[in-house]
């Protein structure tokens, strides 16, 4: 592109008015603005720079051909016309085949939570008549008091045996004999979590407490199964943990709390 051509066209097309022409050319802009232009330039650069310059007093941005053809055809490029938008969907009725059979599954659902609640209390309800034998054994009375909710005012202050060697926290009692109660009440093969939720009676128990007694439960466990009390029904795998069943027991020790295997 030629400068001087360009100067000269700017000039024109924003109606700048010349007010001398001696040795250069003095025009007025639109603007207010004076700018000047000699008549004959006298190096290629000289001509560029007073462009750039005339084009920095009219506030022209300059495009370069690429861009002045995009821009002209953006202008010529008809808009498209917007397309009518589809109207929404009518609302779906539902039959009333389909509401029964809605309120069918919802109420299953409730039958099925209600149900599992019932089995819950079932099992506790066995682990409190297996606790039965044990109360007669001063010992484990302080940890039976732990484990149950109190039906009844406490009896006055008196002077507290220690604590049994097992005992986890004052929430939750550990000791063989309470373990051995809790899975007496399973007649379908159980875990370790299963006896930790069994005796911790739907308490909330924090996340360090918890991997305490479970260890202490699993080591009871242990004990249990070396004396004969516990049958190991499947070796833990992986992540798998170790099934157990109870052991058939014939009678109850009171002297120990223990019972005696069939």
């Amino acid at each position: 592109m030629n400068a001087a051509t360009e100067i000269d066209r700017l000039l024109d097309e924003h109606g700048a008015v010349l007010l001398r022409d001696d040795k250069h050319r003095v025009y007025r802009l639109p603007n207010g603005q004076k700018f000047t232009s000699p008549k004959t330039p006298s190096d290629h650069r000289s001509m560029r720079n007073n462009l750039s310059s005339l084009r920095h007093a009219l506030g022209v941005v300059h495009q370069t051909p690429n861009q002045e053809g995009e821009r002209k055809m953006q202008q010529q490029r008809p808009t498209p016309p917007t397309a009518p938008q589809p109207a929404p969907p009518p609302p779906k009725v539902e039959s009333l085949k389909e509401r029964i059979e809605a309120a069918i599954a919802s109420e299953e659902a409730i039958q099925e939570k209600l149900l599992a609640e019932a089995q819950a209390h079932e099992r506790k309800v066995h682990m409190l008549k297996a606790l039965l034998p044990f109360t007669d054994d001063p010992a484990t009375e302080d940890a039976l008091r732990g484990v149950l909710p109190a039906v009844e005012p406490p009896a006055p202050a008196r002077p507290v045996a220690p604590a049994p060697p097992d005992a986890i926290t004052e929430r939750v009692q550990v000791t063989r004999q309470l373990v051995l109660a809790a899975t007496q009440t399973f007649d379908d093969p159980f875990t370790v979590n299963d006896v930790l939720s069994l005796m911790a009676n739907g308490r909330q128990i924090d996340s360090n407490e918890r991997v305490r007694v479970r260890a202490s439960i699993a080591q009871a466990m242990m004990t249990l199964h070396e004396r004969g009390e516990l049958i190991k029904e499947q070796e833990h795998f992986g992540r798998r943990q170790t099934i157990w069943r109870k052991a058939e027991l014939n009678g109850t020790n009171h002297s120990n709390g223990v019972g005696t295997r069939a």
